[in-house]
Formats: structure tokens, sequence, C-alpha cells
């Protein structure tokens, strides 16, 4: 049972990670993307061939300790470098126009590695173990370990990401949301901080892509298609565009549904799922566009408040 359970939150913190990248672009710069899947196959592809190219015959610890960071490093340099080559002609595009390029380069990326022998074509990517062996007597050391690194990388993200929205970069990605022309009128760089939103956030698309990589030791073109994005943006959408909590939560939410709940349940109504998280995503963007959060933090609630007694600066007390 916990061996189960620290499997299914190690995929769900990697979801996380992706989520909190995309909301970035989608939520706090006001940018649309639907190729974040795009970044997520070339962190983990690269993790993999990085790893593959380096890693002796018998590594020891240490040894695979360094190649486990320098791929997953190579991972998040890779997903950042194609962020570059995607946004500089893509963001001069807006709104539908801009989606339909990014999911176009989603397409492009997991088609370009499907047809690559030297990446395992159809047949994936198998990467050796590096810092522990998964056997029978070790599974559960290894997905504690795997699901602690997870983990980090999320408070490590959401930490990143709190530093940036609180500078004066994070201000100007802000202002790009509200409103282009008058975040352009008082100086602000369209075009830098959009692109620096871009590779931020398809660097943490990297970061979950190398640890996939590391934690499932196969990869698949397949794994990496239209329907990741869309998981994805439904949880950014869910959420709440500009809520790093309530993309936390909504992704928590939907992936305890899909992955534990739904398998509960016969597999005439499993084959529908893709089709009920599709009408989903329909139905939150016409019933509450907002989210749950919206823009808003969980400790920004008024549920929060009152849990834990909280008054905001409007109900307190006058001295």
């Amino acid at each position: 049972m916990l061996y189960y359970l620290l499997e299914h939150l190690t995929h769900m913190a990697l979801l996380m990670v992706l989520a909190l990248g995309l909301n970035l672009i989608n939520g706090y710069t006001g940018m649309f993307s639907l190729g974040h899947h795009g970044f997520f196959a070339v962190g983990a592809y690269a993790a993999g061939a990085l790893t593959l190219a380096v890693t002796p015959a018998a590594p020891s610890l240490g040894v695979g300790l360094g190649v486990f960071a320098l791929s997953a490093l190579g991972g998040v340099l890779a997903a950042a470098a194609f962020g570059v080559v995607v946004g500089v002609p893509c963001l001069r595009l807006r709104g539908d126009y801009l989606a339909i390029a990014t999911l176009g380069f989603g397409e492009i990326v997991r088609i370009i590695i499907q047809n690559t022998e030297a990446l395992g074509g159809a047949r994936g990517l198998e990467v050796p173990y590096l810092l522990l062996t998964r056997g029978v007597d070790t599974q559960l050391p290894y997905v504690a370990l795997y699901a602690a690194l997870a983990l980090l990388a999320v408070a490590a993200t959401v930490w990143t990401l709190r530093a940036v929205l609180r500078s004066n970069h994070g201000r100007a990605m802000i202002a790009i949301r509200e409103d282009e022309i008058a975040a352009e009128l008082l100086g602000v760089n369209l075009m830098k901080y959009k692109l620096a939103a871009f590779i931020l956030g398809a660097g943490f698309a990297g970061l979950a892509g190398a640890l996939y990589t590391h934690f499932t030791t196969q990869i698949e073109p397949r794994e990496f298609g239209l329907l990741k994005g869309i998981y994805i943006l439904l949880y950014v959408v869910l959420g709440g565009m500009g809520s790093m909590s309530g993309t936390l939560l909504a992704t928590a939410l939907l992936y305890i549904l899909d992955k534990m709940l739904l398998n509960l349940l016969p597999p005439e109504i499993q084959a529908w799922r893709e089709v009920a998280f599709a009408l989903m995503l329909v139905l939150v963007m016409i019933l509450r566009p907002q989210g749950i959060l919206g823009q808003k933090e969980l400790y920004q609630t008024r549920l929060w408040r009152r849990l834990f007694k909280r008054a905001s600066p409007a109900e307190a007390p006058a001295p």
C-alpha cells in the first residue's frame, strides 16, 4: 500500500512541476501555450540521451550521482534552449495563433523523436539505474527516494516562481497579462519578458522530464502526446490562471480522480476518461473560467482565514 501511494505521489509531484511552469506562461504572463508537453519530452529525452552517453558500464554511487545531476541539468538546459527556439518566432503571435503554433511544436517534437533511431524511435529509450537499482527488495526505498526528489522539485519550483513574481521582472510579466499596450507604454519590453517566461516555464518542464526519465528508466514517444498537454492545461485552468496553490490543488484533485478513483470503475467506463476530462475542460471554461481560486492563493481566501482565524486587513479592528 505504501509503495503504491509513493509511486503515485512521485507522478503527481512531477505533474505539479509541469503545471506550475505552464501557469507562469499562461496564467501570470497571459499567453496561451499548448505545447508544454513538447518541452517535457525534450527534457526527458535529453536527460536520457546524456545518461547513456556518459554512464560507464558499472557506475559507482558517486559516479551515478554525478551523472544524475548532469543529466538533470542537461534536461533543463535543453528544454530552455527549445523555449528560445520556439519563443523567438512564436511570441510575436497572440491568442489562438500562439496556441496553434505551440501545439504544432509539441507534435513536431513527438514525431521527430518517434522517427529518430538514435533516440530509440517508436520503441522508446531505456536508461540504466543511477542512484538505486529497482528490484524486488528495493522497490520501496526506490519509490521513496524519487518521491522525495519530486517533492523537492515542487518546492524548488514554487520558491523560484515566488521569488520571480515578487521581483520587478515578475510584476512586468503580470503587467503584460493585464494590458500589453499599457505595459509597453510604461516601458516594459514585451518580447523580453514573454521570452523569459517561456524559457523559465520550459526549464521547469525539462526538470520534470529528466526526473521522469530516471524514475521510470524507460520512456516512449506516445507518453508525450497531445493528451498530456491537455491534462496539464486542465490542471492550470481548473486551479486558476495565476494561482500557484490553485494549480497544486487542481493537480492533486484531478490526479486522484483519474489514477485512483477511476481505476476502481469497470473498464467500460474507464475507456471514456479522456472524453470526460476534455468535457470537464470545456465546462470549466464556460461555467467558471477563473478556476477554483482565480488569481488568489489559498491563504488569501475567506475559507483559509476562517479555518485559521486570521482576519484580513479590512476586517482587522482599528487600534
